[in-house]
C-alpha cells in the first residue's frame, strides 16, 4: 500500500493523463486528480500516511496570507477557486510511513513508464504514413471524447506547412508534458547512476516530441549536473547530441528550437503569452495601484480581466498567482511550494526540475503535482542514501547534492 501511495501520482502524471471525466472532460478535468486523492484518502485511513507538522504549519500560514486580503479589501472573489487551492494542496501536508525506503522503488517506477513513453513517440513519429494516426493517438481518435480530456493541443503538428504529428508518447496530454517528463526522467536518471544508453533514449523522445519546455529545463539544471555530480561524460555526451542536432536537424525539423527561441519577441506566439506577457499586463493594471500590488485583485479574478487586456496573456501559476493574490501571497504560496520539494531525501537538482514544471503549467493540471507527490512531498524528510534497485549502478546516491 505505501509504495502504491508514491506509484499513483507518477501514473496519474503520466499514463492516466489523458482520461476525462465524461461531463467534465470537455473542460479539461479529467480523473487524474480524484485518483491521487482517493488514493491518498484510502492510505490515511489505512494509517499508511501521517502529517508532517511544519509542512501543516506552513500550509495554514499560507491560507491565511491568501484568504484574509480576499475578505478585508473591497472586491469580489471565488469561492470556489479558493476552495479548489485549499484542496489541491492538502496532499503537500503528508508523508508516507518510511516513505524514504520505497523512495528508490518509485523513482525505478517512474524510470520504466519514461522509458515506455519515450518508445512510444518513436514509434508514434517514425510509423506516421506507414500506420493511420488513429491507432499511433488512439486515446484521442478512438475512445469517445467524453471521456478523454479536452483543451490540450494533442495532436499538432510540427509546423503550420507540415503534416507530421508531434509526439506524445500516446498517454500525454501533450507534447510538451513529454518533453518535460523526459527532461525529468534525463536528470534523476543523471544524478542516481551513470547508465548512459536511458538518457539517449529520452532525449530522442524529446525531439520527436519538438516541444521547447523540456530543453528549457535541461538547460537550466545540466549544467549543475554536470558540474556538481561530476558528470564530466555527459558533457561529452552533450556536444555528440549537439553535432547530430546540427547535421540531421534539417531532416528531423529540429528548426523547432531556434524558432522557439524567438517566441519571446512575438507577441503573437504561445511563448509569448505564456513567459512575458503577463508582465505587461502587471504594468498596465497591478502596479500602478499598491493595494492590487501587494495582494490582488482576488481568487478567480485573472479570467475576469485578462480578456481586458490588448495583449494576450496565458493562465500560468506566477502570472495567476501574482495578479489574483499579488506579490505577498504569491511569495507565500512559492516558499510553500519549494519548502515541501525541498525536503525529499532525493538530490536537489531533481527537485528544481520538478520545480520548474510547476512555473511552466497551469495550476491545476495534474501533471507537476503528480510528479512532485510521487518522487518528493509524500516522501519522508529523512536525509539518507539511496539505490535505485534495478536501475541504478552500484554506487550510492549522494546526500542531497
Amino acid at each position: 500500500m505505501p509504495l502504491l501511495l508514491l506509484c499513483t501520482p507518477i501514473a496519474c502524471a503520466s499514463l492516466l493523463s489523458k482520461f476525462g471525466i465524461p461531463g467534465y472532460a470537455v473542460l479539461g478535468i479529467g480523473i487524474a486528480i480524484p485518483v491521487m486523492m482517493l488514493v491518498i484518502a484510502y492510505g490515511v485511513v489505512n494509517n499508511c500516511v501521517r502529517i508532517e507538522p511544519r509542512r501543516l504549519g506552513f500550509y495554514c500560514i499560507t491560507l491565511s496570507v491568501l484568504i484574509l486580503p480576499q475578505l478585508l479589501q473591497a472586491g469580489t472573489f471565488s469561492l470556489d477557486s479558493l476552495m479548489m487551492l485549499a484542496l489541491l494542496h492538502i496532499p503537500y501536508v503528508l508523508v508516507v510511513v518510511r516513505g524514504d525506503e520505497l523512495v528508490p522503488k518509485a523513482l525505478t517506477f517512474f524510470f520504466y513508464v519514461a522509458r515506455l513513453l519515450a518508445c512510444l513517440a518513436i514509434a508514434q513519429y517514425f510509423l506516421q504514413g506507414f500506420i493511420d494516426n488513429a491507432f499511433l493517438y488512439p486515446i484521442d481518435n478512438l475512445i469517445p471524447q467524453q471521456f478523454v480530456v479536452q483543451g490540450f493541443n494533442a495532436q499538432g503538428t510540427i509546423s503550420y506547412a507540415s503534416t507530421q504529428v508531434r509526439a506524445t508518447g500516446m498517454f500525454m496530454l501533450e507534447p510538451s508534458f513529454l518533453a518535460q517528463f523526459l527532461a525529468v526522467a534525463i536528470i534523476a536518471e543523471s544524478v542516481t547512476n551513470r547508465r548512459l544508453w536511458p538518457l539517449g533514449l529520452y532525449t530522442v523522445g524529446i525531439i520527436m516530441a519538438h516541444a521547447g519546455t523540456g530543453i528549457l529545463i535541461l538547460l537550466v539544471c545540466m549544467p549543475f549536473v554536470v558540474f556538481i555530480h561530476r558528470r564530466w561524460d555527459l558533457l561529452a555526451l552533450g556536444i555528440g547530441a549537439l553535432v547530430l542536432v546540427v547535421v540531421f536537424g534539417e531532416i528531423l525539423g529540429l528548426d523547432f528550437i531556434s524558432n522557439r527561441a524567438g517566441e519571446f519577441d512575438d507577441p503573437n506566439s504561445s511563448g509569448f503569452a505564456r513567459f512575458v506577457g503577463g508582465f505587461y499586463m502587471f504594468e498596465d493594471m497591478l502596479w500602478p495601484n499598491l493595494s492590487r500590488a501587494l495582494f490582488g485583485y482576488g481568487a478567480g479574478a485573472f479570467m475576469n480581466y485578462v480578456h481586458l487586456f490588448t495583449i494576450e496573456v496565458a493562465d500560468m501559476p506566477v502570472t495567476k498567482m501574482i495578479f489574483e493574490f499579488g506579490l505577498v501571497g504569491a511569495f507565500t504560496y512559492f516558499a510553500f511550494i519549494a519548502s515541501s520539494l525541498f525536503a525529499s531525501p532525493l538530490p536537489r537538482m531533481l527537485s528544481v526540475a520538478i520545480a520548474l514544471t510547476f512555473l511552466l503549467n497551469g495550476m491545476y493540471v495534474p501533471f507537476s503535482h503528480g510528479l512532485a507527490l510521487g518522487l518528493l512531498v509524500l516522501t519522508s524528510t529523512r536525509k539518507v542514501p539511496l539505490v535505485a534497485p534495478n536501475v541504478a549502478s552500484k554506487t550510492t546516491l549522494p546526500k542531497r547534492i
